[in-house]
């Protein structure tokens, strides 16, 4: 590093916590700054700060960011709460609040039960694409849907180490369970983002279960979301949008009725044990017989070459 270039790190580092602080003071709106990463599952946090901070004299804004685009359409009761870049003043108060849950709302996951629940009805659950969902044919008991998220958790090699983990032995064992737990099924409905694995990894299933069946090839990200919130019985692998549509469940069906298998794993860095990110209510498999990440996991094969060449 450069004098010139550590003097500016160092007049940057200086400057940040006073701008931060006169911001606070004289800014009009507190905008909740939105990572160009994020998906819909992880930006429902940000949604329900916002939900909770509703009613605050200063307003507090969401930005938006490419991948919040698609969703903006189904969900009318977020748009007031939402804000584009452009419509940023130098002076409004800023932060990565999803950083810092426990801070901002008194609970690690972001949100209390409660909170969750009134975000839950008062903003998505109103959306006219989800209207009826707790009516379809997934609520009915003898129906289980497994929501196995894989995509850049197994096809990147920079987040393969942290979330990839050997699904098809969890959902093995977690669909058992749940059979063995809440009684038996007729169907099972699997709703994934890798269709082809599943084809290819999951034809087990039909020893469970007389009829198999997933959403319609023309099927959206949205008609995934419904499916799975109107889906009373759940196996959900390790992804926001699993957990999140498995807790928009829970207030849509009612939680005695409703029941969710999880993995005790979500992803390395949280180290053993249930994460922080789960209702501790839900029922888990805490580990697998030949461990979360098994070598051929992290080598980014689809599967154990062991269990394919014994088939």
């Amino acid at each position: 590093m450069s004098v010139q270039t550590g003097a500016r790190a160092m007049a940057s580092g200086m400057v940040q916590p006073v701008l931060s602080q006169v911001r606070q003071r004289v800014g009009k709106q507190v905008v909740n700054l939105t990572p160009e990463f994020m998906g819909f599952g992880n930006q429902l946090y940000l949604w329900t700060w916002a939900h909770a901070h509703r009613s605050e004299p200063v307003p507090h804004r969401v930005l938006i960011v490419d991948r919040s685009r698609y969703w903006l359409p189904f969900f009318p009761a977020i748009h007031p709460y939402l804000i584009e870049r452009s419509e940023m003043s130098f002076w409004d108060a800023r932060g990565h609040f999803y950083a810092y849950k426990t801070e901002h709302s008194g609970d690690p996951r972001g949100f209390t039960d409660e909170s969750r629940a009134d975000f839950v009805r008062d903003w998505i659950l109103t959306s006219p694409a989800l209207q009826g969902a707790d009516s379809g044919a997934l609520a009915r008991d003898d129906v289980l849907t497994l929501n196995l998220r894989r995509g850049d958790f197994y096809s990147n090699p920079w987040h393969r180490p942290d979330y990839a983990f050997d699904v098809e032995s969890y959902a093995r064992l977690a669909v058992r369970r749940a059979i063995e737990q809440d009684g038996p099924v007729r169907r099972i409905h699997v709703v994934s983002d890798d269709r082809a694995w599943c084809r290819s990894h999951l034809g087990w299933l039909t020893s469970h279960a007389d009829e198999v069946t997933e959403p319609p090839p023309s099927a959206q990200p949205i008609d995934h979301l419904r499916d799975v919130i109107s889906s009373r019985r759940l196996v959900i692998a390790n992804g926001t949008f699993s957990l999140w549509a498995a807790a928009i469940s829970r207030v849509l069906l009612g939680a005695p009725q409703h029941t969710v298998w999880a993995p005790a794993f979500f992803q390395r860095r949280y180290g053993p044990g249930r994460c922080v990110e789960y209702d501790q209510d839900w029922s888990f498999v805490d580990e697998l017989p030949d461990g979360w990440q098994p070598d051929w996991v992290l080598d980014g094969l689809d599967g154990d070459p062991a269990r394919e060449t014994s088939h």
